[in-house]
């Protein structure tokens, strides 16, 4: 046999071994497999401001009614000490929530990681996306002068301390846009909504939460417009009420101020936009600034840092 015929042979043994061996089912095969399909994109976080709180379906959030009574003492924003460092490294509350909600991970002004430059948040107000932190506000859902109005003018100073710088609560501190912040002021759901009504019922059963777990009150006026904002929710969720006994009926009375010691205004809190460059005075600028609503608005943007001191180049 020459070599040609050899390799003609040997080819066609080759071919039928191999298409014996292609007809053969392997039983650890099976036959409907395909490749694994390319690995999906990571799923984004879920904004903590979408979620819901922890109330299940049908659950009931009990609050009492009550009238704002005149009388009782004047708020004072510096009675509720904030933003305080509660840890003890280096970054305060303010910085702390920025970090939390951040949907990716910040960064910081320095190395020294005590202030938040940059991240991602979505201000749940307006659905805005953030990225730089001094764009933000870290707002009290129940402003500070609501919780007094409601009950907290009670309270003595360590209490009032914990209420404004409380994050065991998921959305009592919440980071958003500085402008939807001023917008809100002191406001309660009957003056002030978030633009974005996906939100709304997040943030009344938010804010019912909060008034439950610190036993404030609210009003009829409030109570209604939480129960609109609950009629946006998937679930139904229930606002059982009492009526309360008048906490305001012998009120604490009012300290008298020594006008004499209160820097006199230089210029109208509600008058046209200041700047620090008005001011010579640090004391006189920060008077200003707290007549003018202080951290809750700072409506003439003396507060840089949001750290409620005004003007500190003049400190």
């Amino acid at each position: 046999m020459n070599n040609k015929v050899f390799l003609i042979i040997c080819s066609i043994t080759l071919i039928l071994v191999l298409v014996g061996c292609s007809s053969t089912s392997s039983p650890d095969v099976d036959p409907t497999w395909t490749p694994n399909p390319p690995p999906y994109e990571p799923i984004k976080p879920t904004p903590h401001e979408t979620a819901i709180p922890a109330k299940s379906p049908g659950s009931d959030i009990g609050l009492g009614v009550s009238s704002l009574i005149s009388g009782i003492p004047k708020y004072n924003r510096n009675d509720w000490n904030h933003w305080i460092d509660l840890d003890g490294d280096c970054q305060n509350e303010r910085h702390e929530v920025l970090i939390d909600e951040s949907l990716i991970e910040v960064t910081f002004k320095d190395n020294n990681k005590c202030q938040v430059l940059s991240g991602k948040w979505i201000d749940p107000y307006t659905g805005q996306e953030i990225y730089e932190a001094t764009k933000l506000d870290i707002d009290h859902m129940i402003p500070l002068k609501n919780a007094h109005d409601s009950g907290g003018w009670q309270w003595n100073a360590s209490k009032k301390k914990e209420f404004a710088n409380d994050r065991t609560y998921q959305n009592h501190l919440i980071a958003v846009s500085a402008s939807a912040n001023r917008q809100k002021g002191a406001k309660g759901p009957e003056d002030w909504k978030p633009s974005n009504t996906s939100y709304w019922c997040t943030y009344a059963i938010s804010w019912a939460d909060i008034k439950d777990k610190w036993n404030l009150t609210v009003t009829e006026a409030e109570l209604l417009a939480l129960k609109e904002m609950l009629d946006h929710c998937e679930t139904k969720h229930n606002i059982t009420t009492t009526q309360s006994v008048n906490e305001y009926i012998n009120p604490t009375p009012t300290p008298k101020i020594d006008v004499s010691q209160t820097p006199q205004l230089l210029f109208d809190p509600d008058g046209p936009d200041r700047n620090c460059g008005d001011f010579t005075k640090w004391s006189d600028a920060q008077a200003f600034y707290e007549a003018a609503g202080g951290p809750d608005t700072d409506r003439h943007r003396l507060d840089v840092n949001k750290d409620g001191i005004a003007c500190e180049s003049l400190k």
